[in-house]
C-alpha cells in the first residue's frame, strides 16, 4: 500500500494551486487502491465461500471499511471540484482526511495480508485431509481396477494445484497399479514435471530418463528428452544436457520439441545446424 502522507505535506508547501493538482493525484492514486483492495476481497469471497465463520466475519467488516472510504473519497472529489483554488483552510481539511484514510487503507491490507494467510493455510491443509482414491481403495483391488481415470486425473489436478507430492504419489500409485495402460507414459512424464516444478532436479532427472528408456516407443519421448536436457541444465550438467539436445534434434527433428532444443543451443552458442544428420544420398540409376 502506498504511502502519501508525505507527499501531500510537501506538495502544501507550495502555491494552493499546486496543492489542490498534488491532492486530486493522490486522490486518484488512493481511489486505484481502494479498488484494488475491493477486488481482492471479493476474490477471496468468491473463491472461499464455504471457509470458516471467523474468517467471513472478516470479509464482511473489510468490505464495510472499504464501502465508508469510498464514500469519503466521493465526498472529497466532490469538494475538490466545488472549492476556490486559493482556500488554504479546506486543502488543510482534505489533506487531514486523506491522512486519516491512508491509515485505515494500510489497516486494512495488513488484514487482507493476514486473511490470505489463513486462507492458503486452509488450502494446504483442505489438500492434506482430503483422502485420494487410490488411499481409499488401496485395500480393494477390484475398486482400484475400475477407477484408472479417476486416480490419473486427481495426480493431475495435484500437479496442476502445484501440489507436488501428492501428484507424485498418485503418478505412481497409477503406474504401479495400470502398468500397461496407455496413459502409462504420460504418468511417468508426469511425475518428472512434479520434481521439475518443486525444483528437485537430480529426481526429475531420474524420472524423465524413465520416459525415455522405459517408453521409448511412446509420444512422450520426445517432451521426455527436451525436459531431461532442461532438468540437467538446471543441475549443472550442460555436457550431459547437450547430448540430450543433439539426440532430439536427430531423431525427432519435426517435433516442436526439437526447436525448443534448437533454441537451447543457441543459447549455450552452438550452432544447431552442426548437429542435423545430412539427409542420405539416393543412389542414382543404373
Amino acid at each position: 500500500m502506498k504511502r502519501i502522507v508525505y507527499l501531500f505535506i510537501v506538495g502544501f508547501l507550495g502555491v494552493a494551486s499546486t496543492a489542490q493538482a498534488g491532492v486530486k493525484e493522490e486522490l486518484i492514486r488512493l481511489q486505484a487502491d481502494v479498488l484494488a483492495l475491493k477486488n481482492q476481497i471479493s476474490m477471496i469471497d468468491k473463491t472461499f465461500t464455504e471457509r470458516t465463520d471467523s474468517i467471513r466475519s472478516l470479509v464482511t467488516q473489510l468490505n464495510d471499511q472499504v464501502g465508508k472510504t469510498s464514500l469519503v473519497l466521493g465526498k472529497i472529489s466532490g469538494a475538490l471540484e466545488t472549492q476556490s483554488s486559493g482556500d488554504a483552510t479546506l486543502q488543510q481539511s482534505l489533506l487531514q482526511e486523506i491522512k486519516q484514510l491512508s491509515t485505515k487503507m494500510d489497516d486494512a491490507n495488513t488484514r487482507i495480508s493476514a486473511l490470505a494467510q489463513q486462507v492458503a493455510d486452509l488450502k494446504v491443509q483442505s489438500k492434506q485431509i482430503t483422502p485420494r482414491l487410490y488411499q481409499s481403495a488401496a485395500n480393494n483391488p477390484d475398486a482400484l481396477a475400475l477407477s484408472a481415470d479417476q486416480i490419473y486425473s486427481e495426480a493431475y489436478n495435484d500437479l496442476v494445484q502445484g501440489n507436488a507430492d501428492m501428484a507424485i504419489e498418485g503418478f505412481t500409485a497409477f503406474l504401479k497399479n495400470f502398468p500397461t495402460n496407455e496413459r502409462a507414459d504420460d504418468a511417468q512424464y508426469y511425475i518428472g514435471e512434479a520434481y521439475y516444478n518443486s525444483k528437485r532436479y537430480p529426481e526429475a532427472i531420474s524420472a524423465f530418463q524413465k520416459v525415455v528408456t522405459d517408453y521409448a516407443s511412446g509420444s512422450k519421448v520426445p517432451s521426455g528428452l527436451y525436459k531431461l536436457g532442461k532438468a540437467k541444465m538446471a543441475a549443472n550438467q550442460s555436457e550431459s544436457a547437450l547430448e540430450d539436445f543433439k539426440k532430439l534434434i536427430q531423431q525427432y527433428p519435426t517435433a516442436t520439441e526439437a526447436g525448443l532444443a534448437r533454441s537451447e543451443l543457441e543459447r549455450m552458442g552452438l550452432d544447431p545446424a552442426k548437429f542435423v544428420k545430412p539427409a542420405p544420398k539416393k543412389k542414382s540409376p543404373c
